[in-house]
């Protein structure tokens, strides 16, 4: 065998092995089009179109024989099917607007009142301590007459023996709270445990 006739062969070979499986698998442009247009999730529909785009075109002899008029027919069923799911799908995404707008609503609500301030919000408490006070010394835990129970959380010493002492807890900085005792000028972070 000379060298033109390898040559010819080997291109023939090519062409079989992988030429012909692309033509023999390829579907015509309008039924890919159609199984792309009969996928209901959009984002997965939007990536169909997007691979036919890429994909080289190839039309096979079968879209040649149908007749024009038919195709029209299957077009016009086709865009009525379409309509019907834009409907489904505008009357889905109108109830979720309605539930994201409600949503929306209490959120700016909230958000026109930030950094106003709410008078009707309590900034301090006063209470009593229930019985013997006998100052804080690092891990003091403070029970108060309305039941709520308090623990030191700062850093500090207040040694003084007082019975049933008035007390203050105002809010500080950071979502923290502040306690002091009346008539001393002493304050101590302290954190509600009860």
């Amino acid at each position: 065998m000379n060298k033109q006739s390898k040559f010819l062969i080997s291109i023939a070979i090519y062409c079989f092995v992988f030429i012909k499986p692309a033509v023999v698998d390829a579907q015509t442009l309008d039924e890919e089009l159609k199984k792309c247009s009969e996928i209901t999730v959009s984002l997965i529909r939007l990536q169909c179109y997007d691979r036919l785009t890429k994909k080289p075109e190839v039309r096979s002899v079968q879209a040649s024989n149908q007749p024009k008029r038919k195709k029209i027919f299957q077009r016009r069923s086709r865009d009525k099917v379409a309509i019907k799911e834009e409907q489904k799908t505008t009357t889905e995404e109108t109830s979720t607007d309605a539930s994201v707008i409600r949503k929306s609503d209490n959120i700016n609500e909230s958000s026109d009142n930030f950094g106003k301030v709410i008078e009707s919000e309590t900034n301090e408490i006063s209470s009593r301590i229930s019985g013997q006070f006998n100052g804080w010394d690092g891990d003091t835990k403070f029970n108060l007459e309305n039941g709520q129970i308090w623990q030191q959380s700062g850093n500090g010493i207040l040694k003084v023996s007082m019975n049933n002492p008035k007390v203050t807890i105002e809010k500080g900085r950071f979502g923290g709270f502040i306690f002091s005792v009346e008539g001393y000028n002493s304050k101590v972070k302290v954190k509600r445990v009860k």
